[in-house]
């Protein structure tokens, strides 16, 4: 077995773990926390999706990827606007 190979299973398992400890770190009470942890979650599992397309040779998880973070970051930004109020 080629190393390059493995590591790209022992980082997908970390991903997931990133995955779970974001999860956790989400349930907090503020609001600040759970856009946090959901960012850190997508993008955790946009790379997966990349992994995942690269060892099994799809080329369709690319796009999804892309889209996930796509969408994250305007998500992002459309919370930070609605939470940040009046710009007076």
């Amino acid at each position: 077995m080629d190393i390059l190979f493995v590591s790209k299973y022992i980082v997908v398992i970390a991903l997931i773990i990133m995955m779970l400890a974001a999860l956790r770190a989400s349930a907090y009470k503020s609001s600040s926390m759970g856009l946090l942890g959901s960012s850190v979650v997508v993008v955790a599992f946009a790379v997966a999706l990349l992994l995942v397309g690269d060892l099994y040779n799809l080329e369709f998880y690319r796009d999804i990827s892309l889209a996930l973070i796509l969408f994250g970051f305007v998500g992002t930004v459309a919370f930070a606007v609605v939470l940040g109020g009046d710009d007076k």
